[in-house]
């Protein structure tokens, strides 16, 4: 009985370790066993190549050339040989204004320089025998001014003293036409008086008459054959009143003719009037002009004279030569060289010409306005440009070839790399130029972007990158090179972002300031290394693993070490060979299926009374 008891409890204690055993054969078999048909698995192998990391941002495009030019020399425009669009090359004339006034000042200069040089040799060298022959010709020259101005101071005294007679003449003359005048007007007034007591006298007797005739005829008689029976003295007294209405109507023509006559005297004697206070005018003009000219003749005559004791003292002097006289030479013909150097300049600054060749982008003003100067003859603004958002901080290809730097190259943005002499004028800002002429190269464009903080970091100077039209669908990708970073940062609503210029290595026609641009940046590249999708890597922490699939699907996590890093593959650097098979994701399994896998971060079963964890890593 004891042995039977025993031998049960041995039964039991065997069937349940076979139990147990069973338990976990089966649970390492769902495990390791190849997985069903039903669950697909989507691997790909260790491929060789090239692996991008990129960073991508939004910009604009810029003229690397922009620049606004001005006359350096103001005055009216009389000619622009130019018009807006017009593609003009470096030193082309583009306009000017008129030269008059500074081409008279030039040579003013000119001739005063000429003098001063002149004058400086005459004083380094001495009296030469031909300096004397000089000197003696002036000093007669002086005296001879001496003389023609004391000829004409002795001309114009005698001239004042003619005019003086001749206007006295005429006044004299005018005051005896004007008495003549009067006493016309005189015996014209005395005739009107004369004539106009006979017309009254006539009326007179004529209101007499034809009184007495009005008596006389009174009793005068009508026959009866019709004829008129008049006595004589009634034909008398009618006789006599015709001849009274004679003597009236002649004393009344008297009268009217002599009105007439004294109307024609007077305007006679106002003419003689304003005669001789013409004359009188006349004599006062002459003689002040006559008084003016004497005494600026007597003025030339001093300054004559002067002249000539100032020729005679100077010749003295040259006849040695004067270390103080030479040193003011010597500054006078430097001063005056300068001069003549900036009316140079301003006779020069008249004109307008391109530093460099583009194309006109606007003329502000027409010929026949007046432009102001400028004192650079150029001019040109920054302001500040939100280029665009920056984009995803990375992204990668899979192309073998090679088109950036080599890996592991890059360079802080706040390190402030000066760039490559864009002439942008600054990353991040926006150039807009005023001026006469505003001339644009639009055959040098470049391109004004805005990065992250965290993506300028992996960005340098001459990094490789393209850049895409934004809205175009057929627009080709640009080969470009990072030329400048800035070096401080703009910061709007908590983002931290620095301007970067990318100039265009790369000629393409069509494009135009303004326009908007994708830009595309290598930070990181690895030529002829392993890779395998990103999707295939698991990384926590600092540790990085791929989950390997082998024959008949068997999976197997190991561990790598990543290189260059992008958005869809990453460079393995140890941990893999060219061609295994990797997982990159498991599909949906079907119901009651296993997932035939271990998680991306590695282990397994492990421990316990059975020894050994299955699982595990590749060393």
């Amino acid at each position: 009985m004891p042995v039977k008891i025993w031998r049960r409890k041995s039964l039991l204690i065997n069937g349940s370790l076979a139990v147990a055993l069973v338990i976990v054969a089966t649970t390492s078999y769902l495990v390791i066993r190849p997985a069903s048909t039903s669950a697909a698995l989507e691997t790909t192998t260790v491929q060789q190549g090239t692996v991008l990391a990129t960073v991508s941002a939004s910009g604009t495009l810029e003229a690397a050339q922009n620049l606004g030019l001005n006359f350096t020399t103001g005055g009216k425009v009389t000619a622009i040989y130019v018009k807006v669009g017009q593609r003009v090359h470096a030193g082309q004339m583009l306009a000017k204004v008129d030269p008059t006034s500074s081409k008279d000042t030039l040579e003013q200069a000119q001739a005063q320089l000429s003098a001063a040089e002149a004058q400086l040799s005459a004083a380094e060298q001495g009296t030469t025998s031909a300096a004397k022959t000089v000197q003696s010709d002036q000093a007669a020259q002086a005296q001879q001014q001496i003389q023609v101005a004391e000829s004409n101071l002795s001309a114009a005294e005698e001239s004042a003293d003619d005019d003086a007679t001749s206007a006295e003449q005429s006044v004299t003359t005018a005051q005896d036409d004007l008495g003549y005048a009067q006493q016309n007007l005189s015996s014209d007034q005395a005739k009107l008086d004369s004539d106009e007591s006979a017309l009254t006298s006539a009326q007179n007797q004529l209101a007499s008459d034809e009184a007495a005739e009005e008596s006389a005829c009174a009793g005068s008689t009508t026959g009866t054959t019709g004829t008129t029976s008049t006595s004589s003295a009634c034909t008398a007294a009618q006789s006599a009143v015709a001849t009274d209405k004679m003597n009236v109507a002649n004393d009344t023509s008297a009268v009217s003719s002599d009105q007439s006559a004294i109307q024609a005297q007077q305007q006679t004697v106002t003419n003689d009037q304003n005669s001789v206070k013409a004359a009188q005018d006349s004599e006062k003009s002459t003689e002040d002009h006559d008084k003016a000219t004497i005494t600026t003749d007597k003025e030339a005559v001093s300054s004559a004279e002067k002249s000539y004791q100032t020729t005679l003292a100077t010749n003295t002097e040259a006849d040695t030569a004067n270390p103080a006289t030479t040193a003011q030479d010597e500054a006078a013909v430097t001063n005056d060289n300068v001069a003549v150097q900036e009316d140079q300049q301003t006779l020069a600054g008249t004109k307008l010409t391109a530093p460099f060749g583009g194309t006109v982008a606007s003329i502000s003003s027409d010929v026949g306005e007046v432009v102001s100067s400028s004192g650079g003859g150029s001019s040109s603004t920054s302001g500040s440009s939100s280029s665009g958002s920056s984009g995803s901080s990375s992204s990668g290809s899979s192309s073998s070839g090679s088109t950036g730097s080599s890996s592991g190259s890059s360079e802080a943005a706040a390190a402030g790399a000066s760039g490559t002499g864009t002439g942008a004028g600054g990353a991040g800002t926006t150039n807009s130029a005023s001026g006469f002429i505003v001339l644009t190269d639009l055959s040098n464009l470049l391109v004004q972007a805005t990065f992250d903080e965290t993506d300028a970091t992996s960005l340098h100077v001459g990094a490789a990158g393209t850049v895409t039209l934004e809205g175009v669908t057929t627009a080709s990708a640009l080969s470009a090179t990072v030329a400048e970073i800035d070096p401080t940062s703009t910061t709007s609503s908590g983002v931290v972002d620095y301007g970067v210029t990318l100039a265009l290595t790369q000629s393409a026609g069509g494009l135009k300031p303004g326009e908007s641009v994708s830009v595309s940046v290598i930070t990181g590249e690895a030529n002829n290394a392993l890779y395998v999708p990103a999707t295939a890597v698991t990384t926590a922490g600092t540790s990085s693993t791929v989950v390997v699939v082998g024959p008949n699907n068997t999976q197997e996590t190991v561990p790598v070490t990543l290189g260059v890093q992008g958005s869809t593959d990453d460079q393995i650097l140890t941990g893999l060979t060219l061609g295994e098979k990797v997982l990159t994701s498991t599909a949906t399994p079907s119901t009651g299926s296993g997932t035939g896998g271990f998680p991306r971060g590695g282990g397994g079963l492990g421990g316990g009374g059975l020894g050994g964890g299955l699982g595990g890593g590749r060393g």
